[in-house]
């Protein structure tokens, strides 16, 4: 029988992510970062986070 020395394994990523640093890089107010972090907590699934978050400010150039 041969080796089968290429086989692929996969390793998953973390599933929940840092609400405060979703909240810092999508530009979000302090006000809103404190009622996300209390409603979520420090850590949750990254469509928790898009699902709750205020949509985004426009970015005129």
């Amino acid at each position: 029988m041969k080796n089968n020395t290429t086989r692929q394994v996969r390793i998953p990523g973390p599933r929940d992510h840092d609400v405060a640093e979703h909240c810092q890089k999508s530009g979000m107010r302090p006000e809103d970062e404190k009622k996300m972090l209390r409603l979520l907590g420090k850590h949750a699934p990254a469509h928790e986070i898009h699902s709750n978050s205020p949509p985004r400010p426009p970015r005129f150039r």
